[in-house]
């Protein structure tokens, strides 16, 4: 029970500092955190789209954050290390957070995912999925659902290998949670299949669900409206 104890309040530690960098590094494009025990302390790995913006002039501002992270999180000799996004687009964090920006700048749900999935597709990944859930149009709550490719959902790839991001947006009839899921551009142990597959990036699946059974929409350019 202990034990139970101990790994839940890890987990809410880390939600918790992953919410401060996102509201602190918001100007950088971040893009998430690593956290790892060295014999000196421990290191922090921040992923953002701008180096410069987080180490500031002379390391200022490096080094501010660094106090923070020791005093505020009670980590031990923080050891942080910026690391630059190559591409945004296989980042879902970063994704996740342009996809709540877009709706609340009032795009349309379907023209939004449609959009956002065949970008972050562009840029390489082997698979993708966006869910954008909530009160997008109206009081009626719904689910409207993005997808192509190759995406690992269980097992050792998808902990290590797929990124995941999440935000929210604020729209008149209420908030709408966004999730991303990334699969890169790498090759995976569980690819090994028997009987025959079909090519890989031909299917787009797109489902709504709102206190239906759900329907879903296959092709290429599949679609459902979204809002």
């Amino acid at each position: 029970m202990e034990v139970e104890k101990f790994f839940v309040k890890k987990v809410i530690e880390l939600a918790e500092l992953d919410e401060y960098l996102e509201e602190e590094l918001e100007h950088a494009g971040y893009g998430g955190v690593e956290i790892g025990r060295i014999p000196t302390g421990t290191r922090v790995t921040l992923y953002v789209e701008r180096p410069g913006a987080v180490i500031g002039k002379k390391g200022r501002t490096i080094q501010e954050l660094t106090d923070e992270l020791a005093q505020r999180f009670g980590m031990e000799n923080p050891q942080v290390e910026v690391v630059g996004i190559e591409k945004p687009e296989l980042n879902a964090q970063i994704m996740a957070k342009r996809i709540a920006f877009a709706l609340e700048r009032g795009s349309r749900v379907r023209s939004i995912g449609h959009a956002f999935l065949r970008r972050i597709m562009e840029a390489g990944a082997r698979g993708a999925e966006i869910v954008i859930s909530g009160k997008i149009v109206g009081e009626r709550a719904r689910r409207v659902r993005f997808y192509q490719g190759y995406l690992s959902k269980a097992g050792e790839p998808a902990e290590k290998l797929v990124s995941r991001g999440y935000a929210y947006a604020k729209l008149p009839p209420g908030v709408v949670g966004v999730k991303v899921r990334i699969m890169p551009p790498v090759p995976t142990p569980d690819e090994i299949r028997i009987g025959p597959e079909e090519p890989e990036g031909e299917a787009l699946r797109v489902t709504e669900t709102g206190g239906e059974p759900e329907e879903k929409v296959e092709g290429k350019d599949g679609g459902a409206e979204g809002g």
